[in-house]
């Protein structure tokens, strides 16, 4: 495909992003942001270029559930393009307030105009027009049938003249994933674990906005040195604990200068706790496993005040070079990036750990919100694949922990697949090794991201 195919300005750059997205395994933050380094938009036509690409992949599962009440053929019988373009158009009518209707129907025709025929135009514009003449309201109020109110979050409704999501009572999972745009057996997984009360909480949250977290690199400044330093720049940061301050909208992060000079760096409240329980003291040798792109190993570094030899091992050459700027950055002189394959650390290391890290590659369903596009790749056949790398992983790592060390294994899943029963298993196999503080963080209880967390230490002797 051609890159401009849909058009160069800020609409048809997202519809272009949101359909590689959906027909490849390409990152929508990576593609984003390439495309707008190259684009000459302006700050306002960036800002609408990120809510259309971030906010429909997000809502992708609503607005099919919307869009396919108005069209005449089943989704899957519409060209991928032409579906992007309807689902950009639908996004900006259902869930966006500043955009006038007549702007998102009339550009969604115009770029139909570049991917198809005069009877494609006709297509998207009939669309889009007979779902904007449906639309009631929009506000607090979603009225006494649930079918008909589409949640947008913060308590704020878009309300349609007929029914569009399935009847809860028939199939609370149907209604939540098509309400909250999870997917269904996702959403009965959770019900199934958490119950409906905290299942709903879950799919609000990974629908929100989430601000940018930021994590003071105390070898460089303290969490107010570096809030004085964003507020000299003109961004008005909030504490989110003692290590953390969120920007609601940070605008590139490579304008930020705290973030260019390494006084911070982007890592979320739940990501950051895995150092922190693995407590890496001066002195000790520590590794970590999967180590890309290196900000938790940069935070062991930082955590032992420098004087701790920090092994960032990872199996891509690339994403080691990665790991190793962004140590020159945050100034981690003790970081060591190596590439090597995390299931095979006893043959690759012939010395042993005071503490070893296995934070490993996973579902990501803690951090849904920020990933928009993960949970359109999931499936339970993924996750047990998942499930099984994390486990090898996980077990190459216990040779290499010495007698009497410390082994984090940590996630951003909340499956405990991927969590509990593989740590379970671990120490089954391993009876050296001892569980000594494992929990899993909601991300509605930290407001951002969430994962789980297990600290286990090897017997002094075997």
């Amino acid at each position: 495909m051609k890159r401009y195919f849909f058009g160069k300005e800020p609409r048809a750059v997202a519809t272009f992003v949101c359909h590689i997205v959906n027909g490849t395994d390409q990152r929508a933050r990576e593609l984003l942001e390439h495309e707008l380094t190259r684009s000459s938009f302006d700050r306002r036509d960036r800002d609408l270029t990120t809510e259309l690409v971030y906010g429909t992949l997000r809502r992708r599962g609503t607005l099919d559930q919307v869009v396919g009440q108005f069209v005449r053929r089943p989704l899957a019988n519409v060209q991928p393009r032409v579906l992007e373009i309807l689902r950009l158009g639908a996004y900006q009518l259902l869930f966006l307030d500043k955009v006038p209707a007549s702007a998102a129907v009339n550009e969604a025709a115009r770029i139909a105009g570049r991917v198809g025929s005069r009877g494609t135009v006709g297509f998207v514009n009939g669309c889009l027009r007979a779902l904007s003449r449906a639309i009631v309201a929009k506000g607090p109020t979603a009225g006494e049938d649930p079918r008909r109110a589409l949640p947008r979050g913060d308590g704020e409704f878009c309300v349609l003249s007929r029914a569009v999501l399935p009847d809860p009572e028939r199939s609370l999972a149907s209604y939540l994933a098509a309400a909250w745009s999870h997917p269904e057996w996702l959403v009965r997984r959770w019900l199934g674990r958490y119950g409906e009360a905290t299942t709903r909480r879950l799919c609000e949250q990974g629908n929100a906005h989430p601000g940018v977290v930021l994590r003071v690199n105390h070898l460089r400044t303290t969490r107010d040195g570096l809030a004085a330093e964003l507020r000299r720049t003109g961004r008005w940061p909030t504490p989110v604990g003692p290590d953390h301050l969120m920007l609601d909208r940070a605008g590139d992060l490579g304008d930020l200068r705290a973030v260019a000079d390494g006084l911070c760096t982007v890592q979320g409240v739940a990501a950051s706790m895995a150092a922190v329980w693995l407590a890496p003291r001066p002195g000790e040798r520590v590794l970590d496993v999967c180590a890309a792109p290196g900000s938790k190993a940069c935070q062991l570094a930082e955590l032992a005040g420098g004087q701790a030899t920090v092994v960032a091992l990872d199996v891509s050459q690339r994403r080691i070079r990665q790991v190793a700027e962004n140590g020159r950055r945050l100034g981690a002189r003790t970081l060591l990036p190596v590439v090597g394959d995390g299931c095979a650390c006893e043959r690759l290391f012939a010395e042993p750990f005071d503490a070893v890290l296995v934070d490993v590659p996973c579902s990501n369903t803690g951090v849904l919100a920020r990933r928009v596009e993960c949970r359109w790749r999931l499936s339970p056949e993924r996750i047990a694949e998942v499930a099984a790398l994390q486990r090898r992983l996980l077990a190459a790592a216990a040779p290499v922990v010495r007698p009497g060390g410390r082994l984090v294994y940590s996630t951003c899943s909340l499956e405990p697949d991927e969590n509990e029963q593989a740590v379970e298993s671990f120490c089954r196999d391993h009876p050296q090794f001892q569980v000594a503080q494992a929990e899993n963080i909601l991300p509605p209880d930290t407001g951002d991201d969430g994962g789980y967390l297990a600290l286990m230490r090897r017997a002094d002797q075997e």
